[in-house]
């Protein structure tokens, strides 16, 4: 089909009558002055009328320009009826992908705000890019977080510039930062910028405080296990001893299998708190608590641990207040027999010997 606007441009022609006029009437108002005015009038005139005939030769070629650079074959009139139309989808879709872009921004910042680790992004310029709540947390007030901040107002310890300049040499790094109270585990992972050249590094950070706590509370746990269980194979040689030499009640008048049987419920004790370590890892260890009488159980208490002092001769006794020794309490019997053996244990093993360990009770408050 023939093009009906070959060149639309072309039909955009300049009103030649309005700007005749105007140099007809600058040549009138030239020649009523005087002699010394009229060629400046005629030239005034002239420029005017060239001027705005340049000016509309400048839009016919810039409407040219425009038309060709559309890639369509025709070209019409139709065209620019329909440009308004495409120009408002063209903005409805605009909208609608910074709409998108925008909830997909909240969505990741969510998920940012809601990280148990924390994050720190740096940018190429060793500046803060981004960082999460949680790390302006486990990093503590002292750390002066804020986008466009130097890296230095987050990490100034040694151990740390020197981490994240390896980092940014394009080298994981991983570490430990112990800032009071807290211990800090932290990671930097480089990886190319986004504009192709150069490094970012992103920090994470994990509050490990309470693993720490953890892991010394299990060391600590198994250094006394192995302790306590001396005591009560102590007891049973004592015991097992005293068979063999024919005496089965002792002069404090308990019996030999009284005592083996005693610290073997002990020993299954302990053997049964190591099986349950990782639930004392989890803060999950079971108490039996029940009534106690403060009396009766120091009195059990103070038998049970005898067979400590005989080994270096030292003297176990108690002392319980009148007040205290009817007095009612709850707690694990087991567990404050063991808590109060650990005691006793160190008093008989760091004190010297043919001494007397008094353990004592009384009401306070």
């Amino acid at each position: 089909m023939p093009n009906a606007h070959p060149d639309l441009s072309q039909r955009m022609t300049t009103p030649l009558l309005p700007w005749a006029l105007a140099l007809a009437g600058g040549a009138l108002m030239a020649s009523d002055i005087e002699p010394v005015l009229r060629v400046s009038g005629f030239l005034a005139a002239a420029g005017g009328g060239a001027s705005l005939f340049l000016t509309m030769k400048r839009h016919r070629e810039t409407m040219a320009r425009l038309l060709a650079a559309i890639p369509l074959p025709e070209k019409g009139e139709e065209l620019f009826r329909a440009l308004p139309r495409a120009w408002s989808a063209l903005e409805a879709e605009n909208h609608r992908l910074a709409t998108e872009v925008e909830a997909e921004d909240q969505v990741r910042r969510q998920i940012l705000a809601n990280l148990r680790t924390g994050i720190v992004l740096l940018g190429l310029d060793r500046q803060i890019r981004l960082f999460n709540p949680k790390a302006r947390s486990i990093l503590g007030a002292s750390s002066h977080l804020g986008e466009g901040e130097s890296l230095v107002s987050a990490f100034r310890e040694p151990e740390s510039l020197r981490n994240l300049q390896d980092a940014y040499g394009g080298a994981f790094r991983e570490w430990t930062l112990k800032r009071n109270p807290r211990t800090i585990r932290l990671r930097a992972v480089p990886f190319p910028a986004p504009a192709g050249e150069g490094t970012w590094v992103l920090v994470t950070l994990d509050d490990i405080t309470h693993f720490e706590a953890l892991e010394t509370t299990r060391q600590k746990f198994i250094s006394n296990a192995s302790h306590e269980l001396k005591t009560p194979v102590t007891g049973i040689r004592v015991a097992v001893e005293n068979l063999q030499d024919g005496a089965l009640v002792l002069p404090e008048g308990d019996t030999s299998l009284k005592i083996i049987l005693r610290s073997l419920d002990r020993m299954v004790m302990l053997l049964d708190d190591i099986s349950e370590l990782s639930r004392i890892e989890t803060g999950a260890l079971r108490l039996d608590a029940k009534p106690l009488a403060a009396g009766p159980f120091m009195a059990e208490f103070l038998e049970s641990v005898q067979p400590l002092g005989r080994v270096r001769n030292v003297r176990i006794v108690s002392e319980v207040d009148p007040g205290a020794r009817d007095h009612a309490f709850r707690a694990d019997p087991m567990r404050l027999g063991q808590l109060l053996e650990n005691l006793v244990s160190n008093a008989v093993k760091f004190g010297p010997p043919d001494s007397e360990v008094r353990v004592a009770a009384r009401l306070e408050g």
